[in-house]
């Protein structure tokens, strides 16, 4: 804009929806992976040339090469005795000192699992010669959770026992490592989730017809491997440590209903010694033989590339930590288990597999025809894991060995059904975000005027606001990363951007509207003219006297004329007799006229700027509790919903503070309540939920009842008192007037309460009622209220009394009319819908405190 020197100022720019934009970029991109370095390439081909040669022990060795600990003599279904056999592979060298003395234990659990899923029939050669006959999934793609034990080695093995340099010597290791690894498993029980991963296309599956001992063509079980990669979260429940993120990969034998996984690192070449963990030859070979086509198909690939990737092409790291830190290894066992007969319609032995009941559902469940079924049955599978430098055990937890009520072993749904479940919830919580914009549309209608704005609290619609926000980044942050789920994602993006819109446009309103902040800034602008008008004061005592300059078309004023001033702009008075908020429009409105910024105390910027550092500080500490142990995790969580639920404090403190008994209506009060509540519930109540949370109903009761009493309090206020008769210390609380005031006849007849005279002969009810009150001190009057011009009746303490007990019902009669402070009175009624539209009495037109 133009100013006296000729020059423009640029204007002065809100800097609330840069700072908005900038928090959304930065909570979407959060949850990215770290960018990478430039990879050095002597390192990566270092470890891609140990990669190759492990490859070829893997492609070169039989079963049986892997005999680490020698057999003793004389027990059943040992073979003869003979020396112990290693690999030439990082991790499977003797040289190593890996805990290798309990493989056989470990191969011995897993059988001893296999059995518990399936009884071994008559004539089987082993526990897992089970057949084809029970069904499990073919594909495992999906998720389950449940409870494990630890179970320690039968040798004690620390980070001191290993001489890392000697296992990697290619490989920088933290001079702290002797001190403790990762991924250590202490406590003796706590969590599991398993996400497992499968493709069942022919390049991740190895089939091989294998004929049965007795001879003969046979599909046996191990014929069959397939590629499988899982995410395991294991959360110690005896230590204060955060969860256990790791990665391991592996084989499934689809017919058989097992898998076998491991993790790799540079110091454990897991995936390359995988097969010699299998029972017998059959599933070796069959492992071996999807191994060497998956193994040399990566290493060819990186082979390939101008610069090698010095990570592990099977690296167990899922976070972004480094890879160098030494981590304890695991093997892990996993045994479906067969489905329910109901879902395989009825025929307990189906030899083609084929045509399997199994594969029909595994069809309708990825291309769904609508053809009726009785349901789809939970991916069910016990686990057995072991860390063979580490040297215990994890078993989850389930019969026989534990009761039902302390576990079902991992028990989870397949994919498809968690992509459904995952879009019901979201459009469930797309109607809860539906219910909460047309509540705000609702209550932007009842709260239309500056009066009925200044009554509502900022902090409560700022925490709303928040929140939502917050919802929205999250959503579309789910929306790009789970692309099965995206046109639900992106609707509930949708309702919560239009819930934060709204809300943030009214949270505006609000700010602008606030009679406190109005006051400072009359304050402000005072001070500011009172210092320019001394200023000019000054100036003008100073400055030289005026030049003269006689003008050729106009006439000199004679000497007695006065100065014209110039125009004042006018102030249009709105209809709700509001003037503060017509007079800060055109102070800030002048103020930028003349090139002045506005003053400093700018609602949107100071909220905008509140925001932005809430929703930060916000972000950090919810990023890093996620990585906390259970029980600061679930306190900070517990701490976080505590608050979130406490949106109704604020209004509560401001009903008192201003001593009103309206706000918000009881409809958005209670509707955006139930609607912030609908996400905690279906997390607390229903087992099933796709967060994989345990249900705490006591949780869920607790902030119910929160919920409640806040309703509570904001109900006693709006029937009883604002400030519910607490007294608070002098100061605290600002000096209002009480519209509800106890009339007394000491001021009726000294002309400071206008009012009429006594009731005379009545009948009915008012007789009663007017004998009652005189038997209390008190007598009836009638005056005519100026509104409705309809006669109303109220009691008086008489002369010489003290006030009396007032009980609720005399509290319910008070609240009938209400005394303004130019003494005039009205139904209560009649005068609250007087106040949307003017702040004025109606008989004299005084200005009138709010309520």
């Amino acid at each position: 804009m133009p100013t006296e020197g000729g020059t423009t100022t640029p204007p002065r720019r809100d800097p609330f929806p840069t700072l908005l934009l900038i928090l959304i970029l930065y909570m979407f991109m959060n949850g990215g992976d770290t960018p990478v370095l430039s990879p050095d390439s002597a390192s990566g081909a270092s470890i891609l040339s140990q990669q190759r040669e492990a490859f070829g022990v893997l492609n070169s060795t039989k079963y049986g090469d892997f005999s680490p600990k020698e057999k003793k003599e004389g027990l059943p279904g040992d073979p003869p005795w003979e020396a112990p056999r290693y690999l030439n592979v990082t991790g499977f060298r003797e040289k190593d000192g890996y805990a290798w003395e309990d493989l056989e234990y470990f191969k011995t659990r897993c059988l001893q699992w296999s059995k518990n899923a399936y009884p071994p029939q008559e004539g089987a050669k082993d526990w897992w010669d089970h057949g084809i006959v029970k069904q499990t999934w073919q594909n495992v793609t999906g998720a389950v959770q449940g409870k494990y034990v630890r179970r320690q080695g039968s040798v004690v093995k620390t980070a001191a026992d290993y001489n890392l340099t000697a296992i990697a010597p290619d490989v920088e290791w933290p001079e702290d490592h002797h001190h403790g690894w990762g991924w250590n498993i202490t406590g003796s029980e706590g969590t599991v989730i398993f996400r497992l991963k499968e493709g069942d296309d022919e390049e991740k599956s190895y089939y091989e017809k294998l004929e049965k001992s007795r001879g003969g063509p046979f599909v046996h079980p191990a014929s069959l491997a397939r590629e499988t990669t899982g995410v395991l979260t294991l959360q110690d429940g005896g230590r204060r440590l955060s969860s256990i993120h790791l990665k391991v990969n592996g084989v499934h034998w689809p017919l058989q209903g097992s898998m076998l996984l491991t993790t790799t690192s540079e110091k454990f070449f897991g995936i390359f010694g995988l097969p010699h963990f299998a029972p017998d030859a059959d599933f070796f070979r069959t492992s071996q033989g999807l191994l060497n086509q998956t193994v040399d198909r990566v290493l060819r690939k990186r082979e390939q590339r101008r610069f090698s990737n010095p990570t592990m092409a099977w690296s167990s790291v899922v976070e972004d930590e480094d890879e160098t830190l030494p981590h304890c290894e695991y093997i892990v066992y996993l045994q479906l288990y067969p489905l329910e007969q109901q879902y395989l319609g009825g025929n307990p032995r189906l030899m083609d597999v084929g045509s399997s009941a199994v594969q029909l559902l595994e069809k309708e469940l990825r291309f769904p025809t609508g053809r009726p079924s009785k349901g789809t049955p939970d991916l069910h599978m016990s686990m057995v894991a072991w860390s063979p430098d580490c040297s215990y055990y994890i078993e989850s937890k389930g019969p026989p060995l534990f009761p039902s009520d302390e576990g079902h072993h991992l028990v989870g749904v397949l994919e498809q059904v968690y992509t459904s479940r995952a879009q019901y919830s979201l459009v469930l919580w797309l109607f809860a975000f539906v219910g909460q914009v047309y509540l705000l549309k609702m209550q932007i209608k009842e709260s239309p005027t500056p009066s009925t704005l200044s009554r509502l609290s900022t902090n409560t619609i700022f925490i709303m606001v928040l929140v939502d926000i917050i919802i929205l980044t999250g959503s579309l942050g789910w929306a790009f990363q789970a692309i099965a789920t995206f046109p639900s994602s992106m609707l509930l993006a949708f309702a919560s951007f239009m819930s934060a819109s709204i809300g943030a446009g009214f949270l505006g309103s609000i700010q602008q509207n606030n009679p406190e902040r109005r006051a400072r800034e009359r304050e402000r602008e005072q001070t500011l003219n009172n210092s320019n008008t001394a200023n000019n004061a000054t100036n003008a005592n100073n400055a030289p006297p005026p030049t003269v300059q006689a003008s050729t078309d106009t006439l000199p004023l004679p000497a007695t004329a006065v100065p014209q001033r110039p125009s004042s702009p006018p102030i249009i008075i709105p209809s709700d007799q509001d003037i503060d908020a017509e007079i800060a429009e055109q102070t800030a409105a002048a103020a930028g006229a003349a090139g002045r910024p506005p003053p400093p105390g700018n609602p949107a910027r100071m909220m905008g700027i509140t925001f932005v550092a809430t929703s930060l500080v916000f972000l950090v500490l919810t990023s890093a509790a996620l990585n906390w142990a259970p029980r600061p995790r679930t306190i900070y969580i517990t701490i976080v919903t505590f608050l979130y639920f406490s949106l109704w404090w604020p209004q509560i403190w401001r009903n008192a503070r201003r001593a009103s008994r309206k706000s918000f209506s009881w409809s958005f009060i209670v509707g955006q309540s139930l609607c912030r509540l609908v996400p905690f519930a279906y997390v607390y109540l229903y087992e099933d939920n796709i967060l994989f949370a345990e249900v705490d109903p006591t949780t869920f009761a607790f902030l119910m009842g929160w919920v409640w009493l806040q309703w509570c309090v904001m109900a006693a206020q709006s029937v009883w008192e604002p400030r519910l008769g607490i007294p608070f210390p002098r100061g605290w609380m600002p000096e209002v007037w009480d519209y509800h005031m106890i009339l007394r006849q000491e001021d009726v007849e000294s002309g400071a309460i206008l009012i009429g005279s006594d009731v005379g002969e009545v009948g009915g009810s008012l007789r009663e009622k007017s004998k009652e009150l005189k038997q209390r001190g008190m007598t009836l009057r009638s005056i005519d209220c100026a509104i409705c011009r309809e006669e109303m009746f109220v009691p008086v303490v008489m002369a010489g009394r003290e006030d009396p007990s007032w009980s609720m019902a005399d509290m319910m009669e008070r609240k009938q009319y209400m005394i303004t402070p130019c003494r005039h009175m009205f139904h209560t009624k009649c005068l609250e819908q007087w106040f949307r539209k003017r702040l004025a009495c109606p008989i004299c037109r005084e200005d009138l405190q709010p309520l």
